[in-house]
């Protein structure tokens, strides 16, 4: 591989990992927002899967096949998408449980025709 094609493959890496992380961090506001409180047992899952992934990489890499410090760098990259996404997920703004039933109880509340309207 020539230079130029080699600084042409790392650009295209880079680019494909920042879109997943973006994607990644989308789906995790997502699931936070659908289950609150539920994404750091999820993320502790997903965290130990790439940790068993990159450890089974980095054993088969001793033959030589990668570039010394490829396995170090992509978890480093990697690391840094799932801290991303534990961060806003940490510093999201959820409704308290009482504002959540407040807003659950002024949806439900039915008018004299028996029809639930906002209050």
């Amino acid at each position: 591989m020539t230079p130029i094609d080699t600084v042409r493959s790392e650009t295209s890496a880079d680019l494909a990992l920042d879109m997943v992380g973006r994607a990644y961090l989308a789906l995790a506001l997502l699931y936070e927002t659908a289950h609150p409180g539920e994404f750091d047992d999820a993320q502790r899952k997903i965290r130990a899967f790439v940790e068993d992934n990159f450890r089974i990489v980095e054993e088969t890499s001793r033959s030589g096949a990668l570039v010394e410090g490829t396995v170090e760098g992509a978890t480093h990259l990697v690391n840094s998408v799932l801290a991303e996404a534990e961060t806003r997920i940490a510093t999201m703004i959820r409704p308290s449980r009482h504002a959540r039933s407040q807003m659950t109880t002024r949806c439900q509340t039915p008018n004299s025709a028996g029809v639930a309207v906002e209050p």
